[in-house]
């Protein structure tokens, strides 16, 4: 907990010292086009504006809830996207993801492994030798270990020394060479393929294989494989090399001072976005494009890798979610008996949130974004948590 008080403090100075940065401009009202149908009689409509409207009035600021399932599609939106210009939230606003990026990238993975321009147990030394001999049994770990977070690598979202740059140069563009020195030479959290231990810093090095074998910017083969073959015209890979390109984004706040009283905005503090780990931004229709295409019609993974990536499930060290070897997670695994599958990946950043995923018994996409951040531990983000966990069960019946 000390590494949070630290934060704070200078999260403080930041908000103190600082403008707004140039690079997020104010939001601006968007229309949701007529290609998204919606029921508006759907059965778990009622209760979930209603859970929506409650969770607003302890603090949340705005977020979108989107459900898929037997009974049509239904989605809305509650709170606010721009607080300081009252701009309300709709589902066509974009929000920052989160780690919900290591789901995008686990796919473009194994578009790679189904184009044999990759395979799961190539090891992370054979693309690229020079990060490999920097990390702890570097030479040991492969692309499987990196995406099923059993690499041991050092996570660097959780380094002082890295927070500390961050809240420093709070709108700086970080390349993945800048944060490699950050976790480099740290001791590893275990030996490579033994335990589930969640790290950014795998995520990070699979983008750097997939740019070295391909030639390619991640970044840009996300949007050639699947963002533009599914039409995600709003989905958008941000790195804070320059302005944000949708004027449709919403503000991200949080409670730092964590006293329950006004909320700061910090949509313009960048934790490393643009590095695999994090930097896709997108809302719910998107979102919802995404994994029907992924889980629900299997049409980017093949059924037959997605049976090798299911069968590849593993307890976390925390015992409450499972990994795999496609960055889909089993989650929120105490919430559930053992039938009942949330397939997918939820996202926390320093001002924003999300929640995806595919329930396979009862055939519900749920999908949800949130412009509060769920890295500093607050009251809020407690609240927040809460919520999402009722939206969790909600869906699954």
């Amino acid at each position: 907990m000390i590494q949070y008080k630290f934060i704070y403090i200078f999260l403080s100075l930041f908000i103190v010292l600082s403008c707004k940065s140039d690079l997020i401009q104010d939001t601006q009202l968007c229309t949701i086009e007529d290609d998204y149908p919606i029921n508006e009689e759907h059965p778990k409509s009622e209760e979930i504006k209603q859970l929506m409207d409650e969770y607003i009035s302890k603090g949340l600021p705005g977020m979108s809830v989107l459900i898929s399932d037997n009974d049509g599609m239904w989605y809305a939106s509650a709170g606010f996207a721009d607080i300081e210009n009252g701009i309300a939230m709709e589902p066509c606003h974009i929000n920052k993801l989160g780690s919900v990026t290591k789901m995008m990238m686990g796919t473009l993975t194994w578009l790679l492994i189904q184009d044999d321009v990759l395979s799961i147990d190539d090891p992370m030394s054979m693309h690229i030798p020079e990060v490999a001999s920097k990390i702890e049994n570097g030479d040991d770990i492969t692309l499987r270990m990196l995406l099923n977070h059993t690499s041991g690598v050092y996570d660097i979202a959780r380094d002082v020394s890295f927070n500390f740059a961050v809240v420093n140069d709070f709108s700086r563009s970080w390349t993945s060479e800048e944060i490699i020195p950050f976790f480099e030479g740290k001791s590893a959290t275990g030996l490579p393929g033994d335990e589930v231990s969640y790290s950014n810093a795998n995520t990070l090095l699979v983008g750097m294989i997939i740019d070295a074998v391909t030639g390619q910017e991640h970044e840009d083969l996300l949007k050639s494989r699947i963002y533009d073959p599914l039409g995600m015209t709003s989905t958008i890979y941000y790195d804070y090399e320059s302005d944000f390109p949708s004027e449709f984004l919403a503000q991200g706040y949080l409670d730092f001072h964590n006293d329950g009283g006004d909320i700061q905005n910090l949509s313009q503090l960048n934790p490393g976005s643009g590095n695999g780990y994090t930097g896709v931004y997108s809302n719910v229709l998107d979102l919802h494009t995404f994994i029907n295409a992924l889980l629900k019609e299997e049409t980017l993974i093949t059924p037959e890798n997605l049976n090798l990536i299911y069968e590849s499930m593993r307890f976390s060290n925390s015992g409450t979610w499972r990994s795999s070897i496609g960055a889909i997670h089993d989650q929120q695994r105490y919430l559930f008996d053992d039938d009942v599958h949330a397939y997918g990946h939820d996202g926390g950043d320093i001002a924003y949130a999300a929640n995806l995923n595919y329930m396979p018994h009862n055939n519900t996409i749920f999908a949800a974004t949130y412009n509060y951040g769920t890295n500093l531990p607050t009251e809020l983000s407690e609240v927040l948590s809460e919520f999402r966990e009722k939206l969790y069960v909600l869906s699954s019946e």
